[in-house]
């Protein structure tokens, strides 16, 4: 997920690490507008006997648990295990797609308010997992669920199903144009097309009104299987409202000017100061919805079935 930057920062034969980290520090110094960060991320560093970029680390260690879904429910997929499937699958690949598109939706404003972009490929890369995650999570249900009417029953009988099926439609054409050689053929019709992802971000807030609708947990209406003092977290809408504050606010026109003003006033402060409230509260339901991902999704790997 990076290639060399071209710098020449290879060490000669003889170098000691001392050496090696000057060089590179010297030879990799930002440009005008580059942050330090993104800098040091271009520095190479010697892994097992190669050397990479710190960025390309960092991207592969992030970007790998983007498949954790799939692992957590591959066990029963294997087994065919029908009943186990039917009990938890919505749960751990529905709520990885959930995950997964926060993560893509979270890279714009973070780049907004850190002005850094070493973690931009991430975007894609969780784009395209989030949509493989969304077609094997209809795959599934298609077979497992307990609807009635057969496949298209299982896939649209309700209209939160159908709600999650049109996700689904619309995702296909943007899984299938999210890589560069469609990109170059789309040119200006490529960003347009994509901003459907928002499409599917509001498509996602009206598909967890229709399952659960508003109100408070009772009993195992919720993401959890019991009250534990934090009610309304226990909801699924009332998580992905929580997660979806702060990159609707920073995609705002008139936030962004604010920010990108402040910055230039060398205010980053006051920038950090305004959006901690709203990175708070994301933190706080993301950390209940990859709760709920896992503590389901280990329930399914050991083929428990979901709580």
């Amino acid at each position: 997920m990076g290639q060399g930057d071209g710098s020449g920062a290879h060490p000669a034969k003889g170098d000691t690490p001392a050496m090696v980290a000057t060089r590179d520090t010297i030879t990799t110094a930002p440009p005008g507008g580059k942050s330090g960060v993104d800098a040091w991320m271009a520095e190479e560093v010697r892994l097992f006997g190669r050397y990479v970029k710190r960025q390309t680390i960092a991207l592969w260690l992030l970007g790998i648990p983007a498949f954790t879904p799939e692992v957590l429910i591959l066990p029963a997929d294997i087994s065919r295990n029908g009943a186990i499937l039917n009990t938890g699958e919505a749960s751990v690949l529905g709520t990885g797609t959930e995950i997964l598109l926060l993560l893509t939706l979270m890279i714009t404003p973070l780049v907004t308010v850190t002005r850094q972009r070493w973690f931009v490929p991430l975007r894609r890369w969780y784009g395209l997992t989030m949509a493989a995650s969304a077609f094997f999570d209809a795959g599934n249900a298609a077979i497992t669920t307990g609807f009635h009417g057969g496949v298209f029953g299982r896939l649209a009988g309700h209209s939160f199903l159908l709600v999650g099926l049109f996700m689904n439609m619309l995702l296909i054409p943007l899984f299938l144009t999210g890589n560069p050689w469609a990109q170059r053929k789309l040119g200006r019709y490529w960003k347009p097309l994509h901003r459907l992802t928002y499409v599917v971000w509001g498509a996602l807030v009206v598909h967890l009104m229709l399952l659960e609708g508003f109100g408070v947990q009772s009993g195992l209406n919720g993401s959890g299987s019991g009250v534990d003092g934090t009610p309304i977290f226990h909801q699924r809408l009332y998580q992905l409202l929580a997660c979806s504050l702060f990159p609707f606010v920073l995609r705002l026109p008139r936030v962004k000017r604010w920010v990108s003003e402040k910055q230039k006033e060398g205010r980053q402060i006051v920038v950090f100061w305004a959006v901690l409230p709203m990175l708070l509260l994301f933190c706080l339901g993301f950390a209940y919805i990859l709760h709920e991902e896992f503590l389901q999704g280990i329930n399914m790997f050991l083929q428990k079935g979901g709580d």
